[in-house]
């Protein structure tokens, strides 16, 4: 509705619906129809330009990706602006805001913005807030993400609910994340997903981005399971590409690197595949109960 239909009815455009994804059948179609944006989600867009490395190129007319519903590691960024020439523009939002916090540029990000999900957008102030203080945080530093500017007004028939939520004008949108000097917007991820561990803050998305720069990891997924010793023990499911031959001690040596910590109590393990949900996301609450 926010990225694709609406905006594409606005505009006067063509817009293309499926109703069930498939790599193959969708760059035929966009190459046939010409189509020029694709709006979607990380996970379907990874698979889109594994089949444009089959087909030595992106569809013709292609110039944009806006990807959204959760946070895209920077390697598929990189990937599209480096191998396709064309830019992923990340956008970050919720039902609760109708629309966005955050979208990136057309341009394609240079390295160092990778990670951001881009600016916040004109009609809208976004703050992060210290969780210890309740002042806004600075630049740089980590906390919770708030929005003023146009919210909802609150939760149907639960007002504990919004009150929770929605504080002097200002919606807590339940993500931590920061802010450089150039106000971008940068997510961790869901408060509600942070592991403490040997109490210690883990947040999945550091680790699994750091997991995905290896050529051999596909897909990471980081859930904490309960421990009486740690609190959360930090477990990541992994699924690996053909002929992947690193073991898990490769494995942790190279995310320690990259994440500059100690990762000894970190737990792998391999799957086939992960669970998704019906808009092709990682469901962790349903890889949770699977193993419980």
């Amino acid at each position: 509705m926010v990225a694709n239909l609406v905006p594409g009815l606005f505009a006067g455009a063509t817009v293309g619906i499926v109703t069930r994804w498939n790599a193959a059948k969708a760059w035929d179609d966009m190459q046939r129809l010409g189509s020029t944006i694709i709006p979607t989600n990380a996970t379907i867009l990874a698979e889109l330009i594994a089949e444009c490395r089959k087909r030595s190129g992106a569809p013709r007319a292609l110039r944009l990706g806006v990807t959204g519903g959760g946070p895209t590691p920077p390697t598929l960024k990189r990937a599209w602006r480096d191998e396709l020439k064309i830019t992923l523009s990340e956008s970050y939002g919720q039902s609760e805001l109708g629309g966005f916090v955050g979208l990136g540029p057309l341009a394609p990000p240079p390295d160092e913005k990778l990670l951001a999900c881009g600016p916040s957008l004109p009609d809208r102030e976004v703050r992060i807030i210290d969780p210890a203080t309740g002042r806004e945080a600075p630049i740089g530093q980590s906390g919770d993400i708030a929005i003023s500017g146009g919210h909802m007004i609150g939760y149907w028939g639960r007002p504990e609910k919004t009150a929770a939520i929605v504080r002097d004008g200002w919606l807590y949108t339940g993500d931590v994340g920061r802010m450089d000097a150039d106000g971008y917007v940068y997510v961790r991820g869901r408060s509600d997903e942070r592991l403490m561990v040997a109490g210690e803050a883990w947040y999945p998305r550091d680790l699994e981005e750091a997991l995905l720069e290896h050529a051999e990891v596909g897909a990471a997924a980081l859930i904490g399971l309960p421990d009486a010793r740690l609190g959360h023990k930090p477990v990541v499911f992994l699924v690996m590409r053909e002929r992947a031959k690193a073991d898990d001690r490769e494995l942790i040596s190279f995310a320690e690197r990259r994440m500059g910590r100690k990762l000894d109590v970190l737990a792998m393990r391999r799957v086939q595949s992960l669970p998704m949900t019906p808009t092709g996301k990682i469901s962790k609450a349903e890889l949770k109960r699977q193993v419980l």
